[in-house]
């Protein structure tokens, strides 16, 4: 009878029934030994099926059965059957429930095969690699704290908990090892098999993930990563010695792939590719040299050059940039960063003997221009400055020189074209500038700078924003370079024929090309072929058909663009003496409110936007080049005051006002001071506000000496115009204590106050002139700080703060006109404190 009986059916009905405690005694009965041990194999693959992915939070009890019977045919069972049995299990398992109660019974069955473990070790190693990166890992397109979202992405979650059931299955062999001889020939073996997955493990999925301490230093990712390293310090004493097998996996991977070998001879464990690789050991080097990661000073010997070590750890970050997600992208950056920083600086040209700086610079450049990231762009541009700058004038013209030739993209050329500018102006202040930036190697520079690649019929909006940066190089340097010591007017003949001449060309027909389209879009006529539908294919995804008004407003970019090139061009041929290019007639001008409107400048009527068609005198010539320079500043200022909010007082919004006022970003190139000059327009423009709206305020009793209401209103008015940008104005007021900012704070602040006095009233010309001025400054400035923290009902908390100090400055004042003369010293000396407090820039001595 017990023949007959099916105890792979038995068990399976037990377990279907949820008769747990019986399945458990079914497999202590004698007469179903021999059968439990004729069908281990039917028997495992019942179990594990049973296991579904949320047995263990809805039946714990099906799940802990499932552990223990696995455990007692093990037991009973022939370790190599049940071994193949798990392995072939593992890589099918249907969920992770089934991963996870698979990995307890492998480590069981390898317990029981100490002799000659680690072939048995390595096949389950290669499934669980397999396993691994098979699950999918999701890009949502997230930046900066939303990035935080992606840590309840399930995919996200299943790989955390994927390699949190990891640790405890290797633990077990890496103590065991530890606790040996490790000199020993199999148990070395055995090592470098262990290693070599926990290495593979920093690869896919966990290489996608973002891990950066500074947005996300608490995720679990981090957690295990951090056990994942620290298991690979304990085994391997020299991490550093895996550089050797980054230099070559960088090299075969430019190798053409070998054709298949089946008598190919067999591979130690850090010679399999599947596991060490360029992805793999980028991951190591991210986690070991970026900081991110507690890594034991014992890991990393100190015998190895820097150098060597940079320079190496540099395969990483190139290869992590040829990926388009984020998580391999944000750790290539920040990986460069520690490598360009550990630089010293001012390196030898000489270094550039290895491609692998060329090879950074065009990863990066890459990233800057293609990435769907912004943050990542920024900061590879960042990176890309830094590098260049780690060098000494050689190897940055080498670099700068590399950048323009393979850019092919007129931002990153206009970049290139600034980093050479700085530089230029660095070697300016040496006793003797460096021959790389005179003669032959100037006018090589030129070359590439001042390039039209299509000659007059050259893309002027594609390439506005490189022929503008170059405009602006050469006008800077035929001002800068007086004596002539780079050589620059040897040049000139060279820039005029070949540069100029044809960027004239260019501009007028392009000009007039635009004109003619902006004027039938204007007047609605139906273009020769308008009946035919184009469309744009981007990527095999087919654009939208671009509204009217869009086209328009793209037209109106581009007449400004050429507008800003002309001018530019006139102020450059105003240095050789003559004027060359013909005025324009028209301007296109973005309205703060988005859309553009064509405004036509009659030079007799309109002074402040037109260029005359006339010439005489070179003052009137410069005049009117810095009245055409201030009128383009103002229009962009007035449009980058509503990027503020949201990018603060910096040249992000300078370069978003340029954009939608119809100029190109790299305008802000205009402002030298940044987010200074944008604060410091705003003081002014507010300044004058106050002064029209203080002409239309009632009259001051004149017999009043301190009209106090007056000042309180007026100082209550100011501050209120800060409100729209009130969340940012704290770091308006860090940026204003710039030693380049003060004296424009100081100009502003004391145009205020004056403004006030005189308005009040205040028309003394006694030493009370003063007093007055540093008094209503102290009270602004006190003010402003009290504003900012504010929170009151039309910040009346604000208006009676003002009101109580000037209370305080009236019995000041009572005093002081007590005892003038004595008071006299301290007072001034209290001034002159009052007003460096004011500015943010008294020190502690």
């Amino acid at each position: 009878m017990s023949q007959s009986v099916d105890v792979v059916d038995l068990i399976s009905t037990l377990l279907d029934n949820e008769k747990y405690k019986e399945a458990l005694n079914a497999s202590h009965e004698k007469r179903l030994t021999a059968a439990y041990k004729d069908n281990c194999w039917d028997l495992i693959s019942v179990i594990v099926g049973k296991i579904q992915d949320d047995s263990v939070t809805i039946k714990p009890s099906l799940y802990g059965t499932c552990e223990q019977l696995l455990s007692i045919i093990i037991e009973e069972c022939a370790p190599e059957e049940a071994l193949l049995e798990f392995i072939e299990l593992l890589e099918l398992a249907k969920n992770d429930a089934q991963f996870g109660i698979i990995l307890p019974a492998l480590q069981q069955i390898l317990k029981k095969k100490s002799f000659k473990r680690g072939r048995s070790l390595e096949w389950c190693f290669n499934s669980i690699s397999s396993y691994i990166e098979n699950i999918a890992v999701s890009e949502h397109q997230l930046e900066g704290e939303e990035r935080l979202l992606m840590d309840s992405d399930p995919n996200i979650r299943r790989i955390i908990r994927v390699y949190s059931l990891l640790p405890p299955f290797y633990r077990y062999f890496i103590d065991e090892i530890i606790q040996v001889d490790s000199t020993c020939n199999n148990n070395v073996h055995t090592k470098q098999i262990i290693t070599a997955f926990l290495i593979s493990l920093l690869g896919k999925p966990l290489i996608y993930i973002d891990m950066d301490p500074e947005t996300n230093a608490n995720s679990e990712a981090r957690l295990n990563c951090s056990i994942i390293v620290k298991d690979i310090c304990s085994l391997e004493k020299n991490i550093l010695k895996f550089l050797v097998y980054l230099e070559a996996s960088d090299r075969d991977s430019k190798k053409k792939p070998a054709k298949g070998n089946d008598m190919e001879e067999e591979k130690l464990p850090y010679e399999h590719e599947e596991k060490i690789n360029l992805t793999t050991l980028s991951g190591l080097f991210y986690t070991v040299l970026s900081g991110h990661f507690q890594i034991p000073d014992t890991a990393i010997p100190q015998v190895y050059s820097l150098e060597y070590i940079l320079h190496t750890a540099m395969l990483s970050v190139i290869h992590l940039l040829n990926f388009p997600e984020y998580g391999p992208l944000t750790k290539a950056l920040a990986l460069c960063e520690v490598i360009v920083n550990r630089f010293p600086n001012r390196q030898s040209h000489e270094l550039l003997s290895s491609s692998v700086h060329f090879r950074m610079c065009k990863g990066l450049f890459n990233v800057a221009i293609y990435s769907s990231y912004e943050s990542i762009r920024k900061k590879s541009v960042a990176l890309i400055g830094q590098q260049i700058n780690k060098f000494d004038y050689k190897g940055r013209c080498a670099l700068i020189k590399y950048l323009i030739e393979v850019s092919n993209h007129s931002g990153m050329i206009g970049y290139a074209i600034t980093l050479y500018k700085s530089s230029l102006n660095e070697a300016f202040e040496d006793p003797c500038i460096d021959d790389c930036f005179t003669g032959p190697q100037l006018l090589n520079m030129l070359k590439k700078i001042c390039y039209l690649p299509h000659g007059a019929e050259s893309d002027l909006v594609e390439l506005a924003d490189q022929i503008i940066t170059a405009l602006n190089f050469l006008r800077y340097l035929a001002l800068k370079d007086t004596k002539n010591v780079t050589g620059i007017r040897d040049c000139f003949s060279y820039i005029e024929n070949n540069y100029l001449e044809q960027l004239r060309v260019g501009l007028n027909m392009s000009k007039a090309h635009y004109e003619v389209k902006l004027k039938d879009i204007e007047e609605g006529k139906n273009l020769p072929g308008s009946n035919i539908n184009v469309s744009v294919n981007v990527g095999g995804n087919v654009l939208d058909k671009i509204p009217e008004e869009n086209v328009k407003e793209m037209i109106y970019s581009a007449l400004n663009a050429f507008h800003l090139i002309e001018g530019l061009i006139g102020r450059l041929s105003l240095k050789n003496g003559r004027r060359t290019l013909r005025p324009f007639a028209s301007i296109a001008i973005k309205s703060s409110q988005g859309l553009s409107s064509q405004t036509q400048v009659n030079p007799e009527k309109d002074t402040k936007l037109s260029i005359p068609t006339t010439y005489t005198s070179s003052s009137d010539h410069e005049q009117e080049d810095h009245q055409y320079e201030e009128n383009i500043k103002k229009i962009i200022f007035e449009n980058a005051l509503q990027f503020v909010p949201k990018n603060g007082w910096s040249v992000e919004s300078l370069s978003a006002g340029a954009k939608a006022a119809g100029y190109p970003t790299i305008t802000h190139g205009l402002f030298p001071n940044g987010g200074g000059d944008l604060v410091h327009y705003f003081n002014v423009r507010c300044n004058e506000q106050l002064v029209d709206a203080m002409k239309t305020w009632p009259k001051v009793d004149a017999q009043e000496k301190v009209p106090a209401k007056f000042v309180e209103n007026a100082i209550h008015q100011r501050l209120l115009m800060i409100d729209p940008y009130k969340n940012t104005w704290p770091k308006a007021m860090a940026i204003q204590t710039l030693p380049n900012n003060v004296p424009n704070c100081l100009a502003t602040l004391l145009s205020l106050v004056d403004d006030i006095c005189y308005y009040s009233g205040d028309r003394s010309v006694d030493f009370n002139w003063y007093m007055r001025r540093v008094g209503v400054a102290g009270i602004y400035k006190a003010a402003e700080l009290f504003y900012l923290t504010d929170s009151s009902q039309d910040c009346n908390a604000t208006r009676n703060f003002i009101a109580s100090r000037i209370r305080d400055a009236q019995l000041i004042q009572t005093a002081l006109n007590l005892s003038p003369v004595a008071a006299a010293p301290q007072t001034l000396t209290a001034a002159f404190t009052t007003a460096k407090n004011m500015l943010g820039i008294n020190t502690l001595k």
